[in-house]
């Protein structure tokens, strides 16, 4: 069925904002609509997210806006700017990939059967891609908000770079150059392992920077540009600024997927340097997690000496506080077929994230004594 996106391409808040409801009244009619803004109780959060004067503003991949609504009529009113994406679920069906690149309200393209829908909008691309604004729901004059279900009580944190944001996932081959509508999070080997889980995930993963090193850097540590680890406690990803709480999300488990950038071109970082920060990282992670179990992954777009700097910091750091919970999972860069794993820029396409995944998921799930799902990540693997 043909598809089709009604937007209304606005300047700025202010006049934005009054331009935005006069449009949908003028398309609806005045007494057919009603708006409910993003800081209204029923709309349930996943990840960073700054929610004020009724607007909820977000850049990290991954963060996941959900509601129940009554009614036969949906529009979303966000603003994404010219490189964000979006995916559309209703009742957890891909309706749309959303691509707002101004103040925008998006309809659902048909009529809703009568009764409770369930939405979730989920922000598909990184923060290079640039902040979201979630301004709220349009729904029917006589409609309302529903509280959904709770979110899991399982729960992941991901600490990593562009194979953790889904870069280039969706790009047809190897050759194909990124563009953003190539990335999606949701078929990022973070998100597949969530959702085996059922489980709630924060990506704190951004495309390029490594442990202590970053992509194409000139010098063996990275400087003026800060890796990783310094992001942990980022509200919005690129702001140093605003602070995230790390107590507002108490995981049970940490996956962390560094190292690719720091060895992907000359200088290599000394391996006393790496080894320090990731020791570093693991023992802040491990002082503001008690228990936390944390799965150190190696690939699979990377090899030697990864592999072996990464094993290094896992083993000592498990040494010296006798913690079990500390794993090191390599995937090998032999795991991916170049002509059916592999998508923009030579990242792993779907179909590699599904294999990565289905090496790191039996691992994860006997070390937190998890029952998890293969149904997605099977057909992959069988063909085999």
């Amino acid at each position: 069925m043909k598809r089709i996106v009604k937007k209304f391409f606005l300047a700025k808040m202010g006049l934005a904002a009054i331009l935005v409801v006069c449009f949908v009244s003028a398309a609806l009619g005045a007494d057919k609509v009603r708006f409910f803004a993003a800081d209204h109780p029923q709309f349930q959060y996943m990840g960073r997210v700054v929610v004020k004067s009724g607007e909820a503003t977000y850049n990290w991949p991954g963060v996941t806006v959900s509601v129940e609504f009554s009614g036969r009529s949906l529009g979303i009113r966000l603003d994404g700017g010219e490189r964000n994406y979006f995916n559309v679920w209703v009742d957890d069906y891909p309706i749309e990939v959303v691509h707002a690149v101004n103040d925008t309200v998006w309809w659902f393209p048909r009529r809703l059967s009568r009764g409770k829908h369930h939405l979730r909008l989920v922000k598909r691309t990184e923060a290079d891609m640039g902040t979201a604004t979630f301004y709220g729901l349009y729904l029917g004059a006589k409609e309302q908000l529903i509280q959904p279900a709770p979110l899991p009580d399982r729960k992941l944190l991901f600490i990593g770079n562009s194979i953790t944001c889904g870069y280039g996932t969706e790009g047809k081959d190897r050759s194909e150059c990124f563009k953003p509508f190539t990335e999606n999070c949701e078929k990022s080997y973070a998100t597949i392992i969530a959702r085996a889980f059922d489980a709630q995930y924060h990506l704190i993963s951004h495309s390029g920077l490594g442990m202590v090193r970053n992509y194409g850097d000139q010098e063996k540590r990275s400087e003026k540009r800060k890796p990783m680890p310094a992001r942990l406690e980022y509200l919005l990803d690129n702001d140093s600024t605003k602070k995230y709480d790390l107590n507002d999300y108490q995981p049970d488990a940490i996956v962390i997927n560094l190292g690719t950038n720091d060895f992907s071109t000359q200088p290599f970082p000394d391996e006393t340097d790496f080894v320090e920060a990731g020791k570093a990282l693991l023992y802040r992670l491990l002082v503001t997690y008690p228990g936390v179990k944390i799965f150190c992954i190696t690939g699979p777009m990377t090899d030697e000496p990864a592999f072996t700097y990464t094993k290094r910091t896992v083993h000592e750091v498990r040494g010296e506080t006798n913690s079990g919970g500390l794993v090191f999972v390599g995937v090998p860069l032999q795991l991916m077929n170049p002509e059916t794993d592999l998508g923009a820029d030579s990242h792993p396409s779907y179909r590699g994230q599904l294999k990565t995944a289905g090496m790191i998921l039996p691992v994860m799930g006997t070390v937190l004594h998890w029952d998890f799902l293969m149904d997605e990540i099977l057909p992959v693997i069988q063909s085999h």
